[in-house]
């Protein structure tokens, strides 16, 4: 079996002391594409945040290829971990090309862009369908267009794990199709991404597999199908689902109040 990119063991996260999520057990493996379930103030976004070092551990501890994040610098991590937030605030003018660029430090450490950097970025923009804007200031761009930038930007790091905070949240449905079809591609060059999303039915086109936070806890970790299919997933939204399937064979839910 191959080395883990990220093992989470007995994972307590938070805010200070205060643990968000508790006794997170949780193994990505190369080329595997996750998605974490769960309604809003769920952790979904503690746990992105823990595991590319942006916050401190309660408890346990997350180790990337083996190595202790603890004992890792930011740099280190940020070789082997890219984050794609919910959202940025830019104070200042920056263009596209250079935010998407800087997404390339932890590798070039260089104060000039390399032909490699430039390369780099180039294509990381043309796969986040943003290289159009490569000229435009990122204060100037709207909600959906500053998500491709910094999905972009992420792509250039070239990280082997990819984290999707919501990538969709801003985007249209065309651009919310072009991600899923994206972050499904990445785990086609090798690369793993877990994913945060809302909707139910945008995640089986991100994902193979998974993650319901429940409670605090994983309240259940298995194929999107077994999740959907499941009536956890009633309980932890505190909906009812009507199950639908469709002529492709894919699982849709449709929520009503209990």
């Amino acid at each position: 079996m191959a080395q883990p990119l990220l093992e989470c063991r007995n994972l307590s996260c938070g805010y200070g002391s205060h643990a968000v999520l508790s006794k997170v057990d949780l193994t990505i493996i190369p080329g595997e594409t996750v998605v974490l379930l769960g309604p809003n103030g769920s952790g979904k976004s503690t746990l992105l945040k823990s595991v590319s070092k942006g916050l401190q551990l309660v408890h346990g501890g997350i180790y990337l290829g083996g190595d202790d994040i603890s004992g890792l610098s930011h740099r280190d991590v940020a070789l082997r971990v890219a984050f794609v937030p919910q959202e940025e605030s830019f104070k200042f003018e920056f263009k596209v090309r250079d935010v998407v660029t800087m997404g390339r430090l932890p590798i070039s450490r260089s104060l000039w862009d390399t032909p490699a950097d430039v390369e780099a970025a180039t294509e990381a923009m043309k796969e986040a369908d943003c290289l159009f804007l490569e000229d435009r200031s990122v204060m100037e761009l709207s909600g959906g267009e500053k998500q491709r930038v910094l999905i972009a930007r992420a792509l250039a790091q070239g990280a082997p794990l990819v984290l999707f905070d919501e990538p969709t949240s801003h985007l249209d449905v065309e651009h919310q199709l072009a991600v899923a079809s994206l972050v499904r591609g990445l785990a086609k060059q090798g690369r793993s991404t877990v994913t945060a999303i809302h909707d139910l039915n945008l995640a089986p086109l991100v994902a193979n597999r998974a993650v319901l936070i429940h409670e605090g806890k994983i309240g259940m970790d298995s194929s999107i199908q077994e999740v959907l299919e499941s009536p956890l997933l009633d309980d932890v939204y505190k909906v009812r689902f009507t199950r639908v399937r469709l002529e492709n064979g894919r699982l849709a839910v449709f929520p009503t109040r209990i």
